[in-house]
């Protein structure tokens, strides 16, 4: 059965991205068929072939990860606001049979799906009350938390954890990122470490350069088989 996590934040910015780059570029240099997927993103690079939709673009750089961009982010807005106000200026409306479809197609192919939310969990999808939170439940993923180490993430992590509970949301694991061991940090993640309740805690450090290899150093030096059995849950077909 197809393993998976799905990559939530207490915040834009908070660096999802580049902890799914690291688990991807990790699980790929350890030999596993591991798929990138963003069903919804906002926000688009350029290169000399034209637009991308830029996390997954950043994703696939890092980690090596191939597969056509239309399969792992079917809606994928040029806008960079929020998701649902992307859709109605774009008029590309959020359609979840043909996530699902993608994702299915992912589930065929690959033993681990490391997807990404757009944004926080308490985003709204559409004009019409679809919720990020309700599309996860939907997809049947657990969750990794991402947040930051700095001042502000001890209410914004308990916050967070208080809502994917009351919304049924399993959430397996945190990962602090962008930490640089300075004292306000280190009594953060101690906090956070006994008022979460989540076992599974993982710090990453703040790094200078954001390529494979610094992200596999890090992802390597944190994470061990065992680790990834606690993170990854089975996706029911």
């Amino acid at each position: 059965m197809t393993r998976g996590i799905y990559i939530i934040g207490t915040d834009t910015e908070v660096g999802k991205s580049v902890i799914a780059a690291g688990l991807m570029a990790t699980l790929i240099q350890r030999g596993y068929r591991a798929a990138y997927f963003k069903p919804i993103s906002s926000g688009q690079t350029q290169d000399e072939n034209g637009f991308h939709p830029a996390d997954a673009f950043f994703v696939r750089h890092i980690s090596g990860f191939d597969e056509k961009e239309e399969i792992i982010s079917p809606f994928a807005y040029y806008h960079a606001v929020a998701p649902h106000l992307a859709a109605r200026w774009e008029q590309n409306p959020v359609s979840v049979p043909r996530i699902k479809n993608n994702l299915n197609y992912l589930k065929e192919r690959y033993e681990i799906i490391i997807a990404e939310a757009a944004g926080g969990i308490a985003v709204p999808l559409n004009d019409h009350g679809l919720m990020q939170y309700e599309l996860i439940r939907e997809l049947r993923f657990s969750c990794a938390l991402v947040t930051r180490a700095g001042l502000g993430t001890i209410n914004h992590t308990l916050l967070t954890l208080s809502f994917a509970s009351k919304e049924q949301l399993e959430v397996t694991s945190i990962f602090i990122n962008q930490y640089t061991g300075a004292p306000l940090e280190v009594e953060n993640i101690e906090v956070i470490r006994r008022w979460s309740n989540v076992e599974n805690i993982y710090v990453v450090p703040a790094l200078e350069t954001l390529d494979r290899y610094s992200l596999i150093n890090a992802f390597n030096n944190i994470l061990n088989s065992k680790d990834l059995d606690n993170i990854l849950k089975p996706l029911p077909d």
